[in-house]
């Protein structure tokens, strides 16, 4: 190998390479536990938003909150009455505690719903409890419950 070409070899073919193993490094598929994270923090952003098709997106078809009581129109309704009430509604989650068995994983969550706006109007802390399940691919609740925490 020449010099000249040696300093091809070290300018074009070693940066491509390394793209490519980094690129490889990306397409690693994410942890369970770091995928439902990131769909919480993506709900909390819908509700903050006013956006229920966002927060909706995550629910199952057959979605049941509150033991059946709670479907997902009522949802819908109750984070669009929710925005036209609040000017301001925000959502302070604690750490979940997630548990992953397979394609089901349970997680509890404490959160500080409040509605207002540079100063709180409403505010409460719910203990959730939610069921979820892998449907082609993707996290999607399933179940929900929640009580007031006070």
């Amino acid at each position: 190998m020449t010099i000249n070409s040696a300093s091809r070899w070290n300018r074009w073919v070693r940066p491509f390479f390394l793209l490519l193993v980094l690129g490889c490094a990306g397409c690693a598929e994410e942890p369970d536990e770091a995928a439902l994270i990131r769909i919480i923090a993506e709900m909390e952003q819908a509700v903050e938003a006013g956006e229920p098709g966002d927060f909706l997106e995550h629910l199952s078809k057959d979605f049941s909150g509150q033991g059946g009581g709670f479907d997902t129109p009522q949802v819908r309704t109750t984070l669009v009455g929710l925005k036209l009430r609040h000017e301001h509604i925000g959502v302070v989650p604690g750490d979940p505690e997630i548990v992953v068995q397979g394609d089901r994983a349970i997680i509890k969550l404490r959160v500080l719903a409040t509605g207002g706006t540079w100063m709180p109007e409403t505010g409460q802390v719910l203990n959730i409890e939610s069921d979820w399940r892998r449907e082609e691919g993707e996290w999607h609740c399933f179940s929900a419950g929640w009580i007031a925490a006070f």
